[in-house]
């Protein structure tokens, strides 16, 4: 079954509450939706997170494919090769995402999309991101 992502991360500040968030919509009409929160990270470790997250529970329902959408430039230029990880955190999430992405016989695609184009799942991100903010005040109390 191939199935279209779209997946969002948010840091509100950038290295502060951060969230994820995706939306997976299936050509036999399955349909997922998620906004985490992940605590304190950056925009770019929330990025990864949100694809990664995305890519395992779509194969867990059973995708095949995946054609994602992200408005990450940074993520999706290391996914597709046009540029490289550096920073051993980032290439850890990586190969996070490759290991996910391996369990797709029929593949995967990355394309990069503007924000706009990427509203829901920018939406379940900041969904997140403020979930985090509000865990983190609780835990301070």
């Amino acid at each position: 079954m191939r199935v279209y992502i779209w997946s969002d991360g948010a840091a509100m500040p950038n290295g502060g509450p951060a969230g994820a968030g995706y939306v997976v919509v299936g050509m036999g009409g399955v349909h997922l939706l998620s906004s985490e929160p992940l605590g304190d990270r950056t925009n770019n470790v929330a990025e990864y997170m949100a694809v990664r997250n995305a890519l395992r529970a779509a194969a867990d329902a059973g995708a095949t494919s995946a054609y994602v959408r992200m408005d990450s430039a940074v993520v999706v230029g290391h996914l597709t090769g046009a540029s490289r990880a550096r920073a051993e955190h980032l290439i850890q999430l990586k190969e996070e995402v490759e290991a996910q992405k391996a369990r797709y016989p029929g593949g995967v695609r990355f394309t990069r999309i503007s924000r706009a184009q990427n509203g829901v799942a920018d939406e379940l991100a900041k969904n997140g991101a403020r979930a985090s903010k509000a865990l983190s005040a609780d835990r301070r109390r």
